[in-house]
């Protein structure tokens, strides 16, 4: 646990404080200002929790239960604060109650499971975490614990059979990232594609999914099959930068410098205001960056003015 917290104040401004200080000074004031406000204290008590500041964060999600009632999320949380001081029979009984209220509930399975393991009751623990992926099979954190299990174990067919198995579940998109990077593992590249594929076009948040795809791919040195992904499913109006930068690291890589700058530029048309520095930062680290912009703008320009009724910028233009 580091001794400083770093967190937004309310001017927008990143500020880094001793946890003391933090403690005493905005901690307080900052329950104080969200008591009433569900959304913010829920957030705010998120961070608590993140910062394991626990005692703060308990009286968070108490008053979270009251705002809120007893609503699958809220709950679930409450009974996380409890895990995180150790207080494990309380976020029991919490978690409990929880699937009683909501019986497909698989947040509170994997958190149940979490318990019986810090118990050292292992079969429990695998049995919950099972019972929950099969409630909800595209629980991020259940999925990579339970392909861990079975990795650790040298049980990597087991593996495939059940993740196979998650998969065919309606609505299952995250059990297939898996699949693929088993396949990745055997150098199974079509399957690993195939498996990439499904998953992208099985959710609705494709950017996250693309933006995962895209840093595995690019690990892995597969650099062509990364710019396939990103010429079916990239789009330059995904909130984060992060899948761009990959395709512009994988075009470069394979020496199409002038793409690589055309879909960073496309893509800082679209981008927050707080993010579009970071592709000026990236530009800046590739060599002769600021030459080929120069020369794309120039025969730009003289393209149109012969045609003076196509005006767009120079990467839209090469785009088409």
């Amino acid at each position: 646990m580091s001794d400083f917290v770093t967190f937004t104040n309310e001017f927008g401004q990143t500020v880094q404080m001793s946890r003391e200080d933090y403690q005493k000074k905005v901690i307080p004031a900052n329950l104080d200002r969200y008591w009433d406000d569900k959304d913010k204290l829920r957030n705010f008590a998120m961070e608590l929790a993140k910062e394991q500041f626990n005692e703060e964060a308990a009286s968070a999600a108490d008053r979270l239960l009251e705002l809120y009632g007893p609503i699958e999320s809220a709950l679930i949380f409450r009974a996380v604060v409890h895990m995180q001081a150790k207080e494990f029979e309380r976020a029991k009984t919490i978690l409990i109650n929880c699937l009683d209220r909501f019986p497909a509930s698989g947040t509170a399975c994997t958190n149940l499971a979490k318990i019986y393991g810090a118990e050292g009751d292992e079969a429990k623990a695998f049995e919950m975490l099972e019972t929950g992926l099969f409630k909800d099979p595209n629980q991020e954190n259940a999925l990579n614990l339970y392909a861990q299990a079975f990795v650790n174990s040298g049980r990597k067919d087991e593996l495939r059979r059940r993740l196979e198995t998650l998969s065919s579940k309606e609505g299952a998109w995250r059990p297939k990232l898996h699949l693929a990077r088993l396949a990745l593992t055997e150098e199974n590249l079509l399957k690993a594609m195939q498996c990439y594929r499904e998953a992208i076009e099985g959710t609705n948040d494709r950017f996250e999914v693309v933006m995962t795809v895209t840093g595995e791919l690019g690990q892995a040195g597969y650099v062509y099959q990364l710019i396939q992904i990103c010429e079916d499913y990239w789009q330059p109006d995904f909130p984060y930068p992060y899948a761009g930068f990959n395709y512009a690291n994988a075009l470069l890589a394979t020496d199409q410098k002038e793409k690589a700058i055309a879909i960073l530029r496309h893509m800082q048309d679209h981008l927050a205001d707080n993010y579009k520095p970071m592709v000026d930062h990236f530009l800046a680290r590739i060599p002769g960056a600021a030459e080929v912009e120069a020369a794309a703008e120039q025969k730009v320009a003289l393209e149109q003015a012969e045609n003076p009724a196509h005006k767009k910028s120079w990467w839209k233009f090469w785009k088409s």
